[in-house]
């Protein structure tokens, strides 16, 4: 089987209107660049294998196996090296600097007849890619290179052909509102991982407690009961801790039957996570793909922080954890700071510092984001390695949170 700890892999979601993740696009370099995509040379078990890490995901408690988008050059299409990967599984990304050239539009119209949905990326409309939008299903358009104007006539021109548009890029709620008023029916970015902010909006009911609780569970010094009054307020809570603690992921020989029993059972640092992620699993309204990414970003921050002698990982999974808070609970990452008790530390690496602790966040959102900048390999691969661990944890953290309502 291929290596994969051997090449740099993330993933972003794609979100259909419902806001909901339809697949994922991997996104991937290698040490050489000469064979980027580990999938080509493998056989189909081992494509599979590696493909299902990016792409499989748990909602409402049963598992998902998503398409991956995956870019392939003029080169590796002309030449047939597609990965061994059945067609509905994988969505054939052609690249913006191909050319339209007879070799190409046949081997389009060959992969799309075994199958394969075909998409055109970082899309600039040219009449001589006419051949190739009669074959493709979808066209990616980077909203950042374009403005409003130039925006609204790519729309124009390409309502002719039968493709969907997949909006690129899309950093706020206000751009995702525009590109879907303009007939974008996908949409690829962070604007979901960003807040939604309402004027005089003030947090209320199990978000004061989400809140009130992750500040005490920040105090060194803080009780069990005064743990145990704060979660009782939220008898949905309560219920969900109980029922993991019982679950079988703890292998108890007897049922713990009161919420003191289970907090003691579990111990802070264990409460620390499993509090998080039951309140995480309520998302308030929000894609359960933003969930799937603060429970990423806390895991990979700790699991990177593991060896670091400079950084505590508890820490980095906190300040993981609070990232993109804010989204979540549409409410500021100073409104949230000014009620949840974090170290000066937190606070500081939450805004950008320098610090150890603002190093390693950054440079763990950076790599989930495709965003590798670094020379150091042998650090690459330790990151890697730590970002395909907590994408299992994630799901198992995630399918473990769907049976506890």
């Amino acid at each position: 089987m291929t290596d994969s700890t051997k090449i740099l892999m993330a993933r972003q979601p794609i979100f259909n209107l419902d806001l909901k993740v339809v697949a994922y696009e991997l996104l991937y370099r290698s040490e050489d660049g000469i064979n980027p995509l580990p999938l080509i040379s493998g056989d189909q078990a081992s494509s599979r294998v590696i493909l299902h890490s990016y792409t499989s995901i748990c909602e409402a408690g049963s598992l998902r196996i998503l398409p991956a988008f995956v870019n392939f050059t003029q080169q590796m299409l002309e030449a047939d090296s597609l990965p061994p990967v059945p067609p509905q599984e994988m969505v054939i990304e052609i690249l913006e600097d191909s050319v339209a050239s007879p070799e190409l539009i046949q081997a389009a119209r060959r992969h799309a007849e075994a199958g394969y949905r075909i998409a055109l990326d970082d899309f600039i409309y040219d009449e001589s890619f006419d051949p190739l939008l009669d074959i493709a299903d979808i066209v990616k358009v980077d909203i950042r290179a374009l403005n409003e104007s130039q925006l609204k006539e790519q729309v124009a021109l390409l309502k002719r052909f039968k493709v969907s548009l997949l909006a690129e890029k899309v950093e706020t709620h206000e751009e995702y509102a525009f590109c879907r008023e303009l007939g974008f029916s996908l949409f690829q970015g962070y604007f979901f991982s960003k807040p939604e902010l309402l004027k005089g909006q003030s947090p209320q009911g199990n978000k004061l407690i989400l809140m009130q609780l992750l500040s005490a569970l920040n105090d060194p010094d803080v009780q069990v009961e005064t743990l145990k009054q704060l979660i009782e307020r939220d008898p949905a809570l309560t219920y969900k801790l109980l029922r993991l603690v019982n679950s079988s992921a703890f292998g108890l020989r007897r049922e713990v039957s009161s919420l003191q029993e289970a907090l003691i059972y579990l111990g802070m640092n264990q409460l620390k996570k499993w509090i998080s992620l039951i309140a995480l699993a309520d998302n308030y309204g929000k894609p359960s793909e933003l969930t799937r990414q603060i429970l990423l970003l806390a895991r990979m921050s700790e699991l990177v922080a593991t060896p670091a002698a400079d950084v505590d990982a508890e820490q980095a999974f906190m300040a993981g954890l609070l990232v993109h808070l804010d989204a979540l609970l549409n409410i500021s990452r100073d409104d949230i700071l000014s009620q949840v008790d974090v170290s000066d530390s937190i606070k500081g690496a939450l805004k950008g510092d320098d610090s150890p602790l603002g190093t390693l966040l950054h440079q763990v959102r950076q790599f989930m984001q495709g965003e590798w900048e670094s020379r150091d390999l042998i650090r690459m691969e330790a990151m890697q390695a730590c970002y395909l661990s907590s994408l299992e944890w994630t799901h198992e953290s995630m399918q473990l949170m769907s049976t506890q309502s």
